[in-house]
């Protein structure tokens, strides 16, 4: 087995330990490698072009939203006050 590089083994330990540890999140990091696959199927999957629309509809709704909320704040000020 080639040694490994000083740098890597001071900052991520020797790489034999790394494999057989199993505490803290060891488990956990075996489960996403486990999941992986579903995810990249899923992502393989995506319509991005709807997606984007999605996106861009959202953006839009929510720059309608701002003048609303301009307005509205001064009112909501106002009750939060009330209760204080």
């Amino acid at each position: 087995m080639s040694e490994e590089p000083f740098f890597n083994q001071f900052m991520f330990g020797n790489r034999d330990a790394r494999q057989s540890e199993d505490w803290i999140l060891g488990r956990q990091h075996k489960q996403e490698e486990e999941k992986s696959p579903s995810i990249l199927n899923a992502i393989e999957q995506l319509d991005l072009v709807e997606l984007m629309a999605n996106m861009s509809q959202l953006m839009d709704s929510a720059e309608e939203l701002k003048p609303l909320l301009k307005h509205a704040a001064p009112i909501v000020e106002v009750f939060m006050n009330k209760k204080s």
